[in-house]
């Protein structure tokens, strides 16, 4: 039996569990990419039932697995969150922190992690952390050096397979800052309110994200609006659907569009009109 979700069901603590072999390949991938020493600690925050830690503690002894109610004898009954400092000249934290409302939870896990001075940060996350607007929670002297998508069904909840679409992503602590995505601003087009007599809707989230429509009595948590300045709607309609391309593949649940992608792809759009 399978169970195929877009991560908004949980159990009561957020918990559903890695598959060993997928723990497996996930641990391959930050061996890969980061110089573990034999003297630095892995901490594994969330170790539910040790998929990661027992993974962990096959290549590594200075290793610990934390979490609220530890389901094996090897883990540690305690909120990573609550740790104040783990005394250690380096720190690499790794595993499937939960996740919780909006990835409010993992987030929380991500800034402790980075609090802590994780020399590398290495967990299962939301398929949004692939957007630069979720991977602002990192700290910019931490570097996304490498990544993967996980396979369908690569969890386990109450024993039964289970689907969250995921990647896991393997951060590192640099001496300088990482390069950030260029925030785009609006040249012929503006944001407004629907109340503000705009010219065209723009579907950000759902099946139909990425469409325009003329009709503007649309729904404003879906919606953007805007106004154009110095070109006609359909004359801009009609390069728009010749020349625009989305990615859509970057969410847990529905498609969705920040407005800083929309903006790339309508500057983009202006060198053609």
């Amino acid at each position: 039996m399978i169970s195929s979700h877009t991560g908004r069901y949980r159990n009561t603590i957020d918990k559903f569990y890695t598959k060993p072999d997928i723990a497996d390949r996930c641990i391959q991938l930050t061996k890969t990419s980061i110089d573990i020493s034999e003297s630095d600690t892995i901490i594994e925050p969330s170790a539910g039932n040790g998929s990661f830690l027992k993974k962990i503690a096959e290549f590594h002894s200075n290793c610990k697995g934390y979490d609220l109610k530890p389901e094996d004898e090897s883990i540690i009954e305690k909120d990573f969150l609550s740790i104040l400092n783990i005394p250690n000249s380096k720190l690499h934290i790794i595993g499937n922190p939960p996740f919780g409302r909006q990835s409010m939870l993992c987030k929380r896990f991500i800034k402790k992690s980075i609090e802590l001075g994780a020399s590398s940060i290495s967990f299962i996350l939301p398929k949004s952390f692939k957007k630069e607007s979720l991977q602002r929670v990192f700290d910019p002297y931490y570097h996304l050096i490498a990544t993967c998508e996980l396979p369908a069904f690569s969890f386990l909840l109450e024993k039964i397979d289970y689907d969250v679409p995921c990647v896991y992503q393997v951060w590192e602590k640099r001496l300088i800052p990482r390069q950030t995505e260029q925030l785009i601003e609006p040249t012929y087009w503006k944001y407004v309110k629907k109340t503000q007599q705009p010219d065209l809707a723009f579907r950000r989230i759902g099946l139909y994200a990425g469409t325009f429509d003329k009709n503007c009595n649309k729904s404003e948590t879906s919606h953007y609006f805007l106004k154009l300045k110095g070109i006609l709607v359909d004359t801009f309609l009609a390069s728009y659907k010749k020349d625009t391309h989305f990615t859509h593949n970057n969410t847990v649940g529905p498609k969705s569009i920040s407005k800083n992608e929309l903006n790339r792809v309508l500057f983009n759009i202006s060198k053609h009109l």
